[in-house]
Formats: structure tokens, sequence, C-alpha cells
């Protein structure tokens, strides 16, 4: 695959952490001090097409969003799917009221799944949260069990 090609097929990982922390209502300086970095380095994050894991993992915990969201997801092509599957009205010259009357139908049938994508993502960013917290905590008994083990070794 050509570096062209694979760059359009990149999802652009900091702007979707720049849209996370702004839906948040979080600034740059906010964020950082949450992940105990500095503003600068929110923002060369923020630019990066490919952030480290470890540091998405972080800011993904941070902003209370799946890292999966801020790895993979690519607003482009929800932007395009969004257009492609909207539904689109045809018109009838010779029934300009009856047409009318569906235009206003259509629009308050238009079905609007943001409301579903954010229940899930909610639902995402619960699990993955309480799997980090698992996994925090087992490190931490993984620590105490290494200093005990050092101890019993030293006597």
């Amino acid at each position: 695959m050509s570096e062209a090609t694979e760059n359009r097929n990149t999802v652009h990982q900091g702007k979707n952490i720049r849209f996370s922390r702004e839906f948040k209502g979080l600034s740059q300086e906010e964020l950082a001090f949450k992940i105990n970095k500095h503003q600068s380095d929110i923002s060369r994050i923020e630019n990066q097409i490919k952030v480290d894991d470890e540091i998405l993992e972080q800011i993904a915990l941070a902003l209370e969003v799946s890292a999966d969201f801020l790895k993979k997801f690519d607003f482009e092509d929800a932007a395009k799917n969004y257009n492609n599957n909207s539904s689109y009205l045809i018109n009838d010259e010779a029934h300009d009221n009856k047409l009318e009357q569906n235009q206003i139908e259509v629009q308050e049938n238009i079905y609007y799944p943001i409301e579903e994508f954010k229940e899930l993502t909610e639902k995402t960013i619960n699990l993955q949260r309480g799997l980090l917290e698992k996994n925090h905590k087992l490190d931490k008994e993984n620590a105490l069990l290494k200093q005990q083990l050092e101890l019993l070794k030293n006597k």
C-alpha cells in the first residue's frame, strides 16, 4: 500500500482526542493536569495522526471515553455513512400539497441514532473504566506481593 493511501486510511487519533476533550468541556490545560503532562504536550498530541497507546489509554481514562473510540473512530467515514443513509424525498410536482405534507411527516420521523451511539459509548466507557480499575488494583496487589517476596528473600 502506498504511503498516500495509507495516510488516507489512517484515523487521526489526535483529532479524536481534541473532539472528546472539547465535548467534555475541558481545556488542554485541564486535560494535561489530569494525566500529569504539560499543555504543550496535549497540543502536540492533538496534532498527531497516531498517538502512543500508553498515552492514548491515559487520555481515554481521563476523558472517560473508550480508547477504541480514540484509536478507530473516523469522522469522515461516519459523515459519509450518515449522508449515504439519509432519506431523500421524491419531488412529485403533480402533488405539491401532498409533497409538502409528506416532507413534514418525513422530517418528524427522521431517525437520529446519536442517542443510541451515546448510550453505547457510555456503556463501553463504564466497562473500560471497570476493567482499568481492576487492572490497577491487580497491579497494586502485585507490587505488594513483590515487596513481600523481597522482604522474605532478605531475611
